[in-house]
């Protein structure tokens, strides 16, 4: 009597795939399960999960995205999904196994923003190290002459300054539409800024898809399509952020890394830099020393002759923290850099990249941590909140939290608890996943000193803050 079971195929790549790695089936599982938790998602697989993929189970995603991660930090070189033999032939794969300069920028966006909307799979596969190999190196801009720059340099700064007949026709696409594009990045980044991401990055990515993406498609000049590629690169750098302030990591690298397309198709290197910079600061949040600092250097060498001041400190000083991170003695030199250039140019008005003394302060305070020195991260992020504007309402939320826990690590617990209540006040009117974060690791740090009673009085507003939910984050009061 035949078995019901349909006939599977053993997975011999797999098997090769963990005798390289001199794994066993259950430390794959164990290496899957800890990079699911690493980007939110829980997962529970032991060696038995493992041995029916290699009978040959297909599972279905974030598995076969985050096992070819696994394998590619364990190997030290890049897995693919399809090499992994978890996927079907010819199916759709996370890792976008053609190269990338092999697909055009529109047809990358329009990939990464479909995968975006599949809201449960959320870009489905794993934060990847392998991806981060494609933009080191010298990235190759296009020649050709330069698009016209308005205001901020890379950028249109804002509607005034392009003519615009008013309403946006169909048919050819002008100016007129880039100048649209442009008045909606310095919507969403007030609202990110002001916020959080939480009631930015849906609006943000729904935008890109329905209205931006196909004006990419239509007829136009090629020096209004360089033009509206390089707001799309903005628009598609801040989407990026908004996805790594509400932690989902694999998404936000995916359109960090759409946004370095556009700004090549478009001839920026601008672009191609704030894209790179933000990839440094996800892979230095995420642990990831190394690449952060080679990403933040590839991004200073791809931009820094190419804006003004303020801007070139926003290079260097993630620079000076990547080198800190690894405990590289350089850092001091570019946060020398980063001051006179601040001197040069206190601040700029630009709705990504904006860059300011409370900026700088709070890099050196991330400096000093990494350094050890407590007392003096405490000093730069007391100097970081006294510059840093009102407006900016989430960067000041995580400023208190880091704050309030340099105090508590150097001992000073009723102080600590002052600078979180301060932070308790701010965060009832943000949403950002990194900010829910904080409220977590301020109740594990504070929940040991209960028994003091300014402790027990701010743990009892923590679960005051919790009980009314995330239905209050956002509200514009």
């Amino acid at each position: 009597m035949r078995s019901g079971r349909a006939h599977r195929t053993p997975n011999q790549a797999l098997r090769l795939l963990l005798a390289e790695a001199e794994w066993s089936g259950a430390q794959l599982a164990r290496e899957v399960n800890a990079l699911g938790a690493a980007q939110g998602t829980a997962l529970h697989y032991d060696r038995t999960a493992v041995a029916h993929w290699l009978a040959g189970s297909r599972p279905r995603q974030p598995v076969p995205s985050l096992v070819a991660e696994a394998l590619s930090r364990r190997l030290g070189r890049p897995v693919r999904e399809q090499d992994t033999g978890l996927t079907s032939t010819g199916a759709a794969v996370h890792d976008s196994g053609a190269p990338r300069g092999e697909r055009s920028a529109v047809g990358s966006l329009d990939e990464v923003l479909r995968a975006a909307g599949r809201r449960r799979i959320a870009l489905g596969g794993a934060y990847s190290l392998a991806a981060l190999a494609l933009p080191y190196g010298p990235l190759t801009v296009p020649d050709g002459p330069p698009a016209p720059r308005r205001g901020q340099p890379g950028v249109p700064h804002g509607p005034s300054e392009l003519k615009r007949p008013s309403p946006v026709a169909p048919g050819r696409v002008d100016l007129t539409h880039v100048a649209s594009a442009c008045e909606l990045l310095a919507l969403f980044s007030r609202g990110d800024a002001v916020l959080g991401a939480g009631p930015v990055y849906e609006p943000l990515r729904q935008y890109l898809a329905a209205t931006l993406l196909p004006w990419l498609r239509r007829d136009m000049k090629p020096a209004v399509r360089r033009e509206l590629l390089t707001a799309a690169s903005r628009l598609t750098y801040l989407c990026a952020f908004t996805h790594f302030d509400m932690n989902r990591q694999a998404a936000a690298q995916r359109l960090y890394l759409t946004s370095i397309d556009l700004a090549r198709e478009a001839g920026d290197r601008i672009g191609c830099g704030l894209a790179l910079r933000g990839l440094s600061v996800q892979a230095h949040a995420l642990g990831h020393f190394a690449e952060a600092q080679h990403l933040a250097e590839n991004a200073a060498e791809m931009a820094l002759r190419h804006v003004p001041p303020h801007q070139q400190a926003f290079f260097y000083g993630q620079v000076a923290v990547t080198l800190a991170g690894r405990g590289d003695a350089r850092h001091a030199r570019h946060l020398v850099a980063a001051d006179r250039c601040l001197e040069r140019s206190p601040s700029g008005d630009t709705p990504v990249g904006a860059f300011h003394p409370g900026s700088l302060a709070f890099q050196r305070a991330a400096v000093a941590t990494s350094r050890g020195d407590r007392h003096a991260a405490a000093r730069a992020l007391d100097l970081s909140l006294r510059h840093r504007p009102a407006d900016e309402r989430r960067s000041r939320a995580l400023s208190l939290a880091e704050l309030a826990e340099t105090q508590l690590a150097i001992g000073h617990l009723e102080q600590a608890c002052r600078t979180w209540h301060e932070f308790l006040d701010v965060y009832p009117r943000i949403h950002s996943a990194r900010a829910e974060d904080r409220v977590r690791v301020l109740t594990a740090k504070a929940w040991p000193h209960s028994g003091n009673p300014v402790v027990a009085a701010l743990l009892s507003r923590v679960r005051e803050v919790q009980r009314r939910g995330p239905r209050s984050h956002g509200s514009p009061s």
